[in-house]
């Protein structure tokens, strides 16, 4: 410790005088004296952190809407979402963080978002429905067989340990597929893996979550030393399925996937699953690690300006994969997609979306032209219809007012850049799809969308939409919806999905329709085009 001693005598005066006018002085220095001398050093004021939000809407993946009570959380920040789904987190900057869901009777979700300093990031949190659940003593074990399915564990005995407390006498055993053929946002994660640092891209063939639980909702694990066999269904985009495969779990901290073990194909009659054995619980994944080739584009706005910071996708269309990458300052971005692979690409810059390209089929690099463009406010949307490996078409009808009408018919495919500002922008007729039709500006009136079998129209034999399964999402101002067929399809060929609504003041609305029609809807009446702008 330092010391300052200050003498206020011997001031050199030859009067009392003057020593009155010294002694303040001093006394004065030497209390200055006395606070630089402390003993310890200036404290900095903590470096402010800087935060960004995510906010969204949790929804059920199944079409059946929006999903109150579910726990969102990043990091250490947790919220509920609210009676419409809708959540709200504040939250440290990051390039890529990892957003936690779960709600009673779905499995649990895992999704990547990046968080910008002073801006919103949005983002639609999809959740799969628990697909089957079943009591098991922990003495005896057992084995737990989806009924829809062919997932399945086999749990050995006294081979289960609760994260907390005694084990309970009987659990519930969940087993849910994860249908990566219809889409990809049911996946946990972002399609990567990580092995001795580096990060890779994956191709999914199928996978499963197995979640164990007792009454008190507390967690169960393997224990050490343990193993239980498990059968993840066959789900892919890709016609080639190999005969053994690596198997990856899904790493919740890191929102990444690690090789462990390997699985081998069963084929039964119409029924296709990978067997393998496994040492831990949680999302289970028959991949294979993806060659790729890089997309190099840009995404500029509706005057031509680059768009940077804009989250750009790829979801594979001859595979069950995406990739996900940001523009840089100047606009440009590289993402990379399955080599010799097909894939779709598109951009969200904030909340307004970019039309969807195709790309790939390439051995090496390609360059995507022209660029992505966003729509001009927040206007726009983007309307996206998946199905199963059968029928081979299904096609998008999008009804526009003034009498238009998008369609794959060459005379009917669109614009966005003029009338009637909607286009189609992927147009798919071998399975799977998917087929997209954007929206760029809106007009007064009514627009209806509608999905026909068209292979079933070809032939009557073919497969109905509901047992395909057809699927429809439709974005808009960074939020999805999801819409799924209703009961009482029959022969029926079209699928009258929703409408969207501008009335006389551009307010937007998005009535669900779910209605079996035999024919298709009619074209509105001719007239003269009011547009709305939507900021």
């Amino acid at each position: 410790m330092m010391r300052a001693v200050c003498w206020l005598t011997g001031v050199p005066s030859r009067s009392n005088y003057a020593s009155s006018v010294w002694r303040p002085i001093l006394a004065l220095l030497c209390l200055m004296t006395i606070s630089a001398c402390g003993d310890s050093s200036p404290v900095s004021p903590p470096t402010p952190v800087s935060t960004g939000t995510v906010t969204g809407r949790v929804i059920a993946s199944d079409g059946t809407g929006a999903i109150p009570n579910a726990t969102i959380e990043i990091g250490t920040v947790r919220t509920t979402s609210g009676a419409d789904g809708s959540y709200t987190l504040s939250v440290p900057v990051a390039d890529r963080t990892v957003v936690h869901a779960d709600a009673s009777g779905f499995a649990e979700s895992f999704r990547i978002s990046r968080v910008t300093a002073g801006q919103n990031t949005p983002l639609t949190v999809q959740l799969v429905r628990v697909g089957f659940t079943q009591n098991v003593p922990t003495a005896s074990g057992g084995t737990i067989t989806d009924t829809n399915s062919s997932a399945q564990i086999v749990l050995p005995a006294n081979g289960l340990v609760p994260s907390t407390g005694a084990p309970a006498a009987n659990v519930a055993v969940s087993v849910t597929p994860i249908n990566v053929s219809t889409t990809t946002s049911d996946m946990p994660g972002d399609f990567t893996a990580s092995a001795s640092g580096s990060i890779t891209q994956i191709e999914s063939f199928g996978a499963m979550l197995i979640d164990v639980r007792d009454s008190n909702n507390v967690r169960y694990s393997l224990t050490p030393g343990s193993t239980a066999t498990i059968r993840i269904p066959v789900s892919t985009r890709s016609s080639n399925v190999p005969a053994t495969i690596p198997l990856f779990y899904f790493d919740g901290s890191t929102g990444r996937w690690i090789q462990d073990g390997q699985a081998t194909l069963v084929v039964n009659a119409s029924i296709r699953y990978y067997e393998g054995t496994v040492s831990r619980l949680g999302y289970w994944n028959a991949d294979l690690v993806t060659e790729t080739i890089v997309v190099t584009g840009c995404v500029r706005n509706a005057s031509g300006q680059p768009v940077p910071n804009a989250l750009v996708e790829s979801e594979g269309k001859t595979y069950s994969g995406s990739s996900r990458a940001y523009t840089t300052t100047d606009g440009s971005f590289q993402i990379p997609i399955r080599k010799d692979g097909e894939a779709t690409i598109t951009a969200l810059a904030g909340t307004q979306l970019t039309n969807t390209a195709t790309a790939g089929l390439a051995a090496t690099n390609i360059v995507l032209d022209p660029c992505l463009v966003t729509t001009t406010s927040t206007d726009g949307f983007s309307i996206k219809l998946t199905w199963g490996a059968s029928p081979n078409d299904l096609d998008s009808y999008l009804f526009v007012p003034n009498h238009y009408r998008i369609s794959f018919r060459n005379s009917e495919l669109g614009s966005l850049t003029e009338l009637p500002f909607a286009q189609l922008d992927i147009d798919d007729q071998s399975s799977f799809g998917p087929e997209v039709v954007t929206i760029t500006k809106l007009m007064q009136g009514t627009y209806t969308y509608a999905v026909h079998n068209y292979s079933r129209s070809q032939n009557s034999g073919a497969p109905g939409i509901t047992e395909s399964p057809g699927r429809v999402e439709l974005s808009q101002n960074g939020n999805a919806s999801v819409f799924a067929p209703p009961a009482g399809e029959g022969s029926k060929l079209w699928w009258h999905v929703f409408n969207i609504v501008v009335d006389a003041q551009c307010n937007v609305s998005v009535t669900p329709v779910n209605a079996w029609l035999d024919q298709a809807p009619a074209l509105s009446a001719a007239g003269t085009p009011t547009f709305c702008t939507v900021n």
